[in-house]
């Protein structure tokens, strides 16, 4: 009983709610087997099992979630504000072209990106729009009709 006193009195002071939803979760490991708390959860068993561990290893600290970095940036960040104004100032009569932005990029910084991760990039910047191909925007209604009864989400619809 003492982990489940001592998780009830933390419960009052995390305001972090993906923490203490992890709480809740490792609160009633101690009391349920790991599955049926899972299922509650709606999350695998060894996810509850992991929690509680870390919980037990380090206490709240070990309930929130770590940054994980991945591949430092390749250009400066000030490289990339600026490069970000010039292409958010559009160039209205010709806008900006993929190519274009990674020629830029390659000019301000020297640094060579390929289409997609230029493309990546525009996208972080909330400057690129992710359109459909053509054959599929223009296609026919009863085609994306019968598409959308076909898919797994729209299973429970009435047919």
């Amino acid at each position: 009983m003492n982990g489940i006193a001592r998780i009830d009195s933390l419960l009052h002071s995390v305001k972090d709610r993906v923490v203490r939803e992890r709480l809740l979760a490792v609160r009633a490991s101690y009391r349920a087997p790991l599955r049926d708390v899972a299922n509650t959860f709606g999350c695998t068993h060894g996810k509850v099992a992991y929690w509680k561990k870390r919980f037990e290893k380090e206490g709240v600290r070990g309930l929130s979630t770590r940054i994980h970095p991945g591949r430092p940036k390749k250009i400066k960040q000030d490289q990339e504000i600026r490069i970000k104004e010039k292409v958010s100032k559009h160039d209205l009569i010709r806008g900006w072209r993929t190519r274009r932005v990674r020629e830029l990029i390659f000019e301000e910084t020297g640094v060579r990106y390929s289409n997609r991760q230029t493309i990546r990039i525009l996208q972080s910047w909330d400057l690129a729009k992710i359109r459909p191909r053509p054959r599929f925007a223009f296609s026919k209604k009863e085609d994306r009709d019968a598409f959308l009864k076909k898919t797994p989400t729209s299973s429970h619809a009435s047919h």
